[in-house]
């Protein structure tokens, strides 16, 4: 007997639907996807655990609540004013994220300060980068899929209150790394459209490290979904990796003892290894911290992208294995499961408002001045 053909579509119907939100940092429900049917089998992972969850230790800081209004999305950060934090934006909407277009001499960053209130004032890249002194912390968040122009801000911001709650009293300088990821198109062709921008923007991203370092002494990254794809896509080209068949002018820069955060990361799960895509990542690395969810019904099939079957998502497996530090050291790693607070869904303000482990990963992680040199 032959079923209905509104019958016959739903299981392809119900696949594209789980991938339109892939990397988005918006709430996904569960009832879009299929039934869990339990994790896979990989045994649980707690690497060398330096980032250890010490909520009671740590030095709590007192900010206001940021709110948005429907419209306009105005920050209400009056309050934060009183603290010696600075945010800056940089933008690289306006250039092309095609790798083989991407200008690796000179390219042009848009470059903004933002005060209290989320409002730009546009520098130079030069005015940016004589700001940054040894004396303040440089913390970059990468942004995931699908955020417009005009809620990177609010997002950036949100995600920094959480974490800032328990940071201590060293200043910081928040940098938003602003990337084309709005809404284009449908489906899986939207993720896999901006799957393949983030090789440019990596090698954008890059770029900045290499001249940034000589400034600042600390450097901290923080990524969601695809962003954190561009964080150590970043990281393996300063240490003269290929992105895209394409190579960071002048010698490789390794050593730089950077902590990441990777919240959902949304890169495959061998891609940190020895023989892995980002392999050299692990060069310019202090320490890792790995948020995952071995439910998250969009990592799920994160295959899709390439049509590969058998490929997994870091985000969604765990960690596996890391190539070694450019001292030949094991790279000590932190990964938790956030399965059990978040269910399906793949938002990036779930990891930090359903439990207070990962505000408090990433302070500690932002805190650390340990670094190796």
């Amino acid at each position: 007997m032959k079923l209905p053909s509104d019958k016959r579509r739903r299981p392809r119907t119900a696949i594209a639907a789980a991938l339109v939100s892939l990397c988005v940092s918006r709430p996904t429900l569960a009832e879009e996807f299929s039934a869990y049917r339990g994790p896979p089998a990989i045994p649980q992972h707690d690497i060398a655990p330096v980032l250890t969850e010490t909520a009671n230790s740590l030095v709590q800081t007192t900010i206001p609540q940021f709110t948005a209004g429907p419209a306009t999305k105005t920050i209400n950060t009056k309050a934060i004013a009183d603290l010696p934090d600075r945010f800056w934006m940089i933008s690289t909407r306006s250039l092309t994220s095609s790798t083989c277009k991407v200008n690796l001499e000179s390219p042009d960053l848009r470059v903004y300060q933002l005060d209290c209130n989320g409002k730009s004032s546009p520098v130079t890249l030069d005015e940016y980068l004589a700001a940054l002194n040894p004396d303040r912390q440089v913390v970059v968040y990468v942004h995931g899929n699908r955020i417009a122009s005009s809620e990177v801000v609010h997002r950036s911001f949100s995600v920094y209150r959480h974490i800032i709650r328990c940071k201590d009293n060293r200043p910081v300088d928040w940098v938003i790394w602003s990337w084309p990821s709005a809404k284009q198109g449908i489906l899986i062709h939207d993720a896999r459209r901006k799957a393949s921008r983030t090789d440019g923007q990596g090698l954008y991203l890059a770029w900045l490290l290499r001249k940034q370092v000589k400034q600042a002494e600390s450097t901290k990254m923080i990524g969601f979904s695809f962003g954190s794809r561009v964080i150590t896509g970043a990281l393996h080209s300063l240490a003269g990796g290929k992105l895209g068949g394409r190579l960071l002018p002048g010698p490789p820069t390794t050593g730089i003892p950077v902590d990441v955060g990777l919240v959902a990361p949304a890169i495959d799960s061998h891609w940190l290894s020895e023989k892995g895509y980002h392999s050299l990542a692990t060069k310019n690395l202090d320490q890792l911290a790995v948020l995952y969810n071995r439910r998250d019904a969009v990592l799920k099939r994160y295959w899709l992208i390439d049509r590969v079957r058998g490929r997994v998502a870091l985000g969604y497996t765990g960690p596996r294995s890391f190539a070694p530090r450019v001292d030949g050291s094991q790279l000590p790693v932190v990964a938790r499961d956030y399965s059990s607070y978040i269910g399906l869904r793949h938002d990036e303000l779930d990891y930090y408002t359903k439990s207070r482990h990962a505000g408090n990963i990433m302070s500690k992680l932002i805190n650390d001045i340990d670094d190796t040199p």
